[in-house]
């Protein structure tokens, strides 16, 4: 009985021909396989993966820097606007931009003018003065907080102040009247 070598998948084996003595002559030097080389299939002749050309290859080294660079950006934004603007900077910034947009004094309705808005820590300060022709003691704070509350409250811009912790405050004053008003709205006034 002879034991011989199971079949080798390639080529069929050559004659001894100056092997050393201690060699198969079935064994062949197996190629040194790249790290990025795949198996080939079973009985499939190894092909290496076609190489890439320089230019898609530096194409690919751009691309990974430009994104390394758009994602530190947005890092870096996402950061500042987490951590930068306190509320008193928040109330400043809301302050100029009202300022810019209205011109005051501006006359609100028959019996109100508004006089002034102002940023005080953390809230926006609105100031009003309602006409002589209204009985100071006609309006209390309650009727003030029924009427400017919903609008507050449905307002987009100024509810996504008050979810912020900025406060608005609204002081009206009297002509003729040494009487003021002054209310305060909250987050917890949207709830």
């Amino acid at each position: 009985m002879t034991t011989t070598p199971p079949p080798y998948p390639g080529p069929e084996p050559q004659p001894n021909s100056g092997q050393q003595p201690d060699q198969q002559p079935w064994a062949q030097q197996q190629p040194v396989q790249q790290p990025y080389a795949q198996p080939a299939a079973a009985g499939a002749p190894y092909a290496p993966p076609p190489k890439q050309s320089r230019g898609k290859r530096v194409l690919i080294s751009l691309l990974g820097v430009v994104v390394a660079v758009v994602v530190a950006f947005l890092v870096r934004q996402a950061l500042t606007a987490a951590f930068s603007d306190s509320t008193e900077e928040k109330v400043s910034k809301a302050v100029v931009q009202i300022r810019e947009q209205s011109d005051l004094p501006k006359q609100v309705d028959s019996v109100t003018t508004w006089t002034g808005v102002e940023a005080e820590g953390n809230a926006i300060h609105y100031d009003y003065t309602v006409s002589s022709s209204v009985d100071p003691a006609s309006i209390t704070e309650s009727a003030i907080r029924d009427s400017v509350g919903p609008t507050l409250c449905s307002n987009s811009d100024t509810k996504e102040l008050l979810d912020e912790d900025v406060d608005m405050r609204y002081t009206y004053a009297f002509d003729g009247s040494s009487k003021t008003l002054d209310t305060t709205f909250t987050k917890s006034d949207c709830s």
